[in-house]
């Protein structure tokens, strides 16, 4: 598409501004807790995912994410259901293959297995010696296998993606633009050729950058092979990789290199969706890069998003997309969920906030999402937490105590309110909060013990 990816008359861009709640960037006077500490940037759905829609995921890594997060939300995952055999089972997890870290390595993959006349079958598999192969497009893993057998699998492999055509929904995640290019096959690979092969033929293979254009193409290119054999309508959220490079092929810094990366992905994704009905944008890109680093990385790597924000992000895509999943759930400025939580999502904000001892955050939150919060005896530990840290006794006492009689089962919130009562000197209570926890909890002895102040 050449020129502008949008026009619109003056009259008509100054109306909309005025109608925007969101239009103006955060400041620590308004709209703070948008941004910091942890980003929420808001998504406009333009389809909903139903009750029994399948979901198909791939892409790079944080595909995976996704997947495991959508699944445990009880969603059916097309992507996570397959049967490759002894190869297959024999790899595991370890190999990747269900990565693919390209718009190329993507299109490759779906167009071999719906145009299954397309799959370049052996001369994919590159021999390492002492009947060793690699295929550059499943990631690196060496497959100790009969060239037979190793087909067999492959195959297997794309009656899996092949799902793709028959999900109701396609997750699609971007992860790169530094790729490799088999001069030979005309095709660009998931990953580098292995420095073996790369040294026996220095002619072969190529590093590519892939420009704006070269995004856009590949995207349009796989928009197309999913509309020729697809009976169903398509609803597809696609969304940018937050995982950074690990290394760069350029001469450059890799800082800088993962920043072109990143952005001439994302920027491409806004000009793909122009006129493309059920395709939208999902900001996961923007929850982990414009939140507090020291929150939105686990690990200790830099490079691997935290649990609890990737928890935060597909809450906010269930409540947005989901039928059902905003049920109960105050409606923000946006619409439902925009601005509030649900319990997944608001237990993962405050651990995060603990992290960072943003005490009077959590407690702002918690407020904000009262509803939700009373329901999870989880974040009502974290907010009476935070109250001891400000000094308001008083209320982490009520917050115990609600938690208390949320879980009379679990022994945690009744210690901790029997625990408060000794700053508070409520003796009395602490002797009647003890008793009920010797009835409770008989073999918990030690605490009781512990507590020779009441």
């Amino acid at each position: 598409m050449a020129g502008n990816i949008e026009r619109l008359g003056a009259g008509d861009a100054l109306k909309r501004a005025s109608e925007n709640s969101l239009r103006k960037y955060p400041s620590p006077e308004k709209d703070g807790d948008r941004l910091y500490p942890l980003a929420a940037p808001t998504c406009r759905p333009s389809f909903t995912i139903g009750e029994t829609d399948t979901i198909f995921a791939i892409g790079s890594c944080f595909a995976r994410n996704v997947e495991k997060s959508l699944e445990a939300a009880g969603k059916r995952v097309l992507s996570r259901e397959f049967e490759l055999g002894p190869i297959g089972e024999s790899l595991g997890d370890a190999a990747n293959f269900f990565n693919k870290y390209s718009i190329h390595s993507v299109t490759n993959e779906i167009r071999w297995a719906l145009e299954r006349d397309t799959f370049p079958g052996e001369a994919i598999l590159y021999p390492l010696g002492k009947g060793k192969y690699c295929d550059p497009q499943l990631g690196i893993a060496k497959l100790e296998f009969p060239v037979s057998e190793i087909l067999d699998f492959r195959h297997r492999y794309l009656d899996a993606v092949a799902q793709v055509a028959e999900a109701d929904v396609i997750i699609l995640t971007l992860g790169y633009v530094e790729t490799w290019y088999d001069t030979e096959l005309d095709l660009y690979l998931n990953v580098s050729p292995p420095a073996p092969l790369v040294k026996a033929s220095p002619d072969r293979f190529e590093f590519r950058v892939l420009s704006y254009g070269d995004v856009i193409e590949g995207l349009n290119e796989l928009y197309e092979v999913l509309l020729r054999h697809r009976k169903k309508p398509l609803k597809m959220l696609v969304t940018v990789s937050p995982v950074p490079l690990l290394a760069t092929f350029r001469d450059m810094d890799v800082l800088v290199a993962n920043a072109y990366s990143k952005s001439v992905q994302r920027a491409a994704l806004d000009e793909f969706l122009i006129g493309k009905d059920g395709v939208d944008y999902f900001p996961s890109y923007e929850f982990v890069i414009l939140s507090n680093p020291t929150v939105a990385w686990s690990r200790g790597d830099f490079r691997h998003v935290s649990p609890d924000i990737v928890n935060r992000i597909m809450s906010n895509v269930l409540t947005n997309y989901v039928e059902g999943a905003s049920a109960g759930i105050p409606a923000g400025p946006e619409g439902a969920g925009a601005s509030a939580l649900n319990s997944e999502a608001l237990l993962s904000s405050v651990r995060l906030m603990l992290k960072l001892e943003d005490y009077q955050a959590i407690v702002d939150l918690t407020d904000q999402n009262r509803e939700v919060a009373d329901d999870s005896v989880d974040v009502l530990l974290a907010e009476a937490a935070a109250m001891r840290h400000l000094e308001r006794l008083d209320d982490a006492y009520t917050v115990l105590d609600r938690a208390t009689g949320l879980a009379p089962g679990r022994p945690l919130p009744l210690e901790r309110l029997i625990m408060i009562c000794r700053p508070l000197r409520r003796l009395d209570n602490a002797r009647s909060l003890i008793a009920q926890h010797g009835q409770r909890f008989p073999g918990r002895t030690d605490f009781r013990d512990r507590i020779d102040w009441a």
